[in-house]
């Protein structure tokens, strides 16, 4: 039992660790496109941040979110958000969209032997053809060659903005080709529910183009 003004592991952990789950419910895997379309028509708000783009084609990323709030000049609080990060965790750096990198072979290294999802970073990664060969999901606005130095003086799991987009610790963000998608940790069940009967009724409209239907006329558009 913790004395009197002691700070219990446990409650170490928890503050540095992002929420659990809710429920058990087991997300679907779904393009962003259709989550955007779903998130806009719950919450008229659509998810992306605009510039983040994955560093290699066909590889997905969905998972809740712990965050890091960096200076574009020290990656070394990337390796606190590692630590902090448990397995299916997405990893999201906050680098104030700079052209300097926090993110590269080493990091994501040791992110992948832990179990962690993938990685965002709203600024910089290098490294990018030994982070494509390990087939470990990172997305970022700028790749360049160049870093600063392991400081590690940011902050971990704090709530976010970036690019006009509030990102909080257990948030769900997923990434596929299109780009990533923010979803809160409330919505998120209600809206990959509701993303799943938009790729339905999306797949519905296919049917109708190959059975000779035009697009306008499916949509009612004259």
């Amino acid at each position: 039992m913790a004395k009197k003004n002691e700070i219990s592991p446990e409650a170490i952990l928890e503050k540095f660790s992002a929420p659990k789950k809710e429920d058990d419910f087991s997300p679907p895997e779904l393009p962003t496109s259709q989550i955007s379309d779903a998130l806009k028509s719950i919450t008229c708000e659509n998810g992306v941040i605009h510039g983040i783009k994955p560093i290699k084609n066909n590889i997905k990323v969905m998972g809740r979110v712990v965050t890091a709030k960096t200076d574009p000049e020290d990656w070394g609080t990337a390796l606190k958000g590692i630590d902090a990060a448990q397995k299916g965790d997405v990893l999201f750096i906050d680098a104030e969209n700079s052209y300097s990198a926090v993110w590269g072979e080493l990091t994501s290294s040791s992110s992948q032997e832990k179990g962690i999802a993938g990685t965002v970073i709203f600024g910089a990664v290098r490294d990018v053809e030994a982070v494509r060969n390990l087939n470990y999901p990172v997305y970022s606005c700028h790749i360049v060659p160049c870093a600063g130095e392991p400081k590690g003086e940011g902050e971990i799991n704090i709530p976010l903005e970036c690019g006009g987009v509030k990102v909080k610790p257990g948030d769900w963000i997923i990434g596929d080709d299109c780009g990533v998608v923010v979803v809160p940790a409330k919505y998120f069940k209600e809206v990959m529910e509701a993303a799943s009967q938009i790729k339905e009724k999306e797949t519905e409209i296919i049917i109708r183009l190959k059975d000779g239907w035009s697009l306008s006329e499916i949509l009612g558009i004259k």
